[in-house]
């Protein structure tokens, strides 16, 4: 099951260290407990599986099947709790796992960010003593532990309540009222994962089955080879007039903070985070709104922004947002607006409609990355996107420029480059 995590759908795995047999890509694709079927989130089929976060169905034949272990079934899951006691408990989870010396270097040297916005902004680290933590966090609210709510990354074991990571910064997702609710963690020692080039063997499939470098090599289900890979160093597989290319490379570096595979734990969707950046000052003056507000009966902090930029990840938004007003003249900034939205990823864009439409958006910036923007998968959910937008009346630019200058909108302004503003609609 190491391959595996089990999601929030109950009966349904995702494919996190494997490759989905349908796209042949890892993460985001799942597979069922019986494991006969998947859905994929990247190819169609006749069936579709969800329309919120688009997805086909794709029956097996007995060759592809796998076994998946009941344990993992009969695992108590809770429902996630909602966005105010979400941001309750997660303020003090930052006050007890602060920033650690080398992720703040790392903050300050290679994301070019000051010692104030770094601060301002709420990272952390994850936990030596996560356990610890856990108690520190949960001791002013004891009925958590009978009810049926939780939070994402927190579990039981039988010492107690711990907390499900690995070491690396954990980034804050806030939603439009400044709640924190949720985190992503950047880790530190990224697992290796495979990369297939198969424009030449479509079938052609490969997964690490023991880290750091033994990787298994298949042709559609069939166990080619198992192998010993040198990192970043090709592997060149020939059959039956087909050539493809694997690859050791990295894994994943961004991983939810959640614990769905867990005893009592909690994941991170229903619904998945999206995040909210806005420049450090005017931060910094949401969250003393936030304080002097929150002890009255009613109140609300609710960012409202009639212009908005939407692109990856939270550190990329946090990043770029504070790079606006030094790319552009105020009357631009008018127009083009200080916040950015910041999806976990393209295919997540449906989670975004109802955040544009709580904060009266009336101009949406798309900022995506523009190596993806290559990907065939990726331009039929930008074309899917501007097309609610365009139902929804919402004007909308692309965001564009050369990929030398940076692989993320982050990137571009970092190296004091400026990209393309091209009117859609």
């Amino acid at each position: 099951m190491g391959d595996l995590r089990r999601t929030t759908l109950n009966g349904w795995y995702e494919y996190i260290r494997q490759t989905c047999p349908i796209c042949h890509h890892t993460g985001g694709c799942m597979v069922n407990h019986k494991g006969d079927t998947v859905v994929c989130i990247r190819i169609e089929s006749e069936k579709v599986f969800s329309t919120k976060f688009q997805s086909w169905l794709h029956r097996l034949d007995k060759s592809q099947t796998i076994s998946i272990s009941n344990s993992e079934s009969k695992v108590k899951m809770r429902t996630k709790l909602e966005p105010y006691m979400l941001d309750y408990f997660f303020r003090r989870l930052h006050d007890a796992a602060p920033l650690n010396e080398a992720h703040h270097k790392y903050m300050q040297d290679e994301r070019k960010m000051s010692t104030e916005e770094i601060a301002v902004r709420g990272y952390c680290s994850f936990p030596e003593k996560p356990w610890n933590v856990a108690k520190f966090v949960l001791e002013k609210l004891p009925q958590l532990e009978k009810g049926k709510f939780g939070i994402p990354g927190f579990y039981k074991n039988k010492y107690g309540w711990n907390i499900a990571g690995s070491n690396g910064i954990m980034i804050p997702y806030r939603n439009e009222f400044n709640e924190v609710v949720g985190y992503q963690i950047r880790v530190d020692d990224p697992l290796n994962d495979v990369s297939i080039n198969k424009d030449n063997y479509p079938t052609l499939q490969a997964r690490v089955k023991k880290q750091p470098n033994l990787v298994q090599i298949l042709d559609d289900g069939e166990i080619l080879f198992e192998k010993k890979l040198t990192f970043a160093e090709p592997f060149i597989v020939e059959r039956e007039g087909f050539t493809g290319e694997v690859k050791l490379v990295k894994g994943q570096r961004y991983f939810w903070l959640s614990s769905t595979h867990k005893n009592e734990g909690t994941g991170a969707g229903n619904p998945i985070p999206i995040h909210i950046a806005i420049p450090s000052k005017e931060l910094n003056e949401w969250e003393t709104q936030k304080l002097l507000d929150k002890n009255k009966t009613e109140y609300s902090t609710l960012r409202k922004a009639a212009s908005v930029w939407v692109t990856e990840g939270a550190l990329k938004a946090d990043i770029a947002v504070e790079h606006l007003s030094k790319a552009y003249s105020e009357e631009t900034l008018k127009e083009l607006g200080t916040t950015m939205l910041a999806t976990p990823g393209v295919n997540s864009w449906r989670m975004v409609i109802p955040v544009l439409e709580a904060m009266e958006v009336k101009m949406v910036n798309i900022a995506f990355d523009m190596d993806s923007m290559r990907n065939e998968q990726v331009a039929l959910q930008l074309k899917e996107m501007l097309k609610e937008l365009k139902k929804m009346k919402i004007h909308v630019n692309m965001v564009m420029w050369n990929i030398a200058d940076g692989k993320g909108i982050d990137d571009v302004f970092c190296n004091l480059k400026f990209p393309q503003i091209k009117k859609m609609f």
